[in-house]
């Protein structure tokens, strides 16, 4: 098995099975266990990003005129809306490198919410 997809397996894994209660996890902050196993979203290219701000926008997992601005900007590039990444990232599907993806309807609530954090935070290095 090529190791980006058993990377991306795994996160999905502990993303969807986590289960400690709040108090264990107060002390971790924003580098703690969710932080050490959040994908890399350093590759993920503007199509995509643009897709899953929308998606995560439709969900509600972000929200705000920020996140519409970026989204706006982002789409208003030149061949982005009509890239294979922004359609499966409106459906949810977060594009890495190596050919390696993660479904973000896999996840659980707060994690989808931290990854749609994440992607937007990389999403404003293409504006």
């Amino acid at each position: 098995m090529p190791h980006a997809f058993i990377r991306t397996a795994t996160i999905a894994l502990l993303l969807t099975t986590a289960s400690a209660a709040p108090a264990q996890l107060s002390g971790l902050g924003q580098s703690g266990l969710l932080g050490a196993i959040l994908p890399n979203v350093a590759s993920v290219g503007a199509g995509n990003a643009a897709g899953v701000i929308g998606y995560c926008l439709k969900n509600k997992f972000l929200g705000g005129t920020n996140a519409k601005s970026v989204l706006g900007k982002l789409t208003g590039q030149g061949g982005v809306k009509s890239s294979d990444g922004y359609a499966n990232g409106q459906n949810g599907l977060l594009q890495m490198d190596g050919g390696s993806s993660l479904s973000l309807g896999s996840l659980k609530a707060k994690a989808k919410a931290k990854v749609c954090d994440v992607v937007l935070q990389h999403a404003q290095s293409f504006l």
